[in-house]
């Protein structure tokens, strides 16, 4: 049995929480710093966005507006 089939099975006897964030702790690894780079600066907009908003200094748009079709 290889290391990789091993790991498999013990992750299997792990609950579905556990499972999870193994998952997507995995996942995250295989993300290159570019990625997470991006990612960090769209969550960091995203924050920002909604401070705007919530003092005023920016509009909300309905959503078949800003997607140009409907949802």
């Amino acid at each position: 049995m290889s290391t990789v089939q091993e790991i498999e099975l013990a992750a299997m006897k792990l609950s579905a929480k556990e499972r999870g964030q193994l998952a997507e702790r995995l996942f995250e690894s295989l993300e290159s710093k570019r990625e997470k780079k991006i990612a960090e600066t769209w969550a960091d907009e995203a924050v920002a966005r909604s401070v705007a908003f919530r003092k005023g200094r920016l509009k909300a748009v309905p959503l078949r507006h800003a997607f140009g079709f409907e949802v």
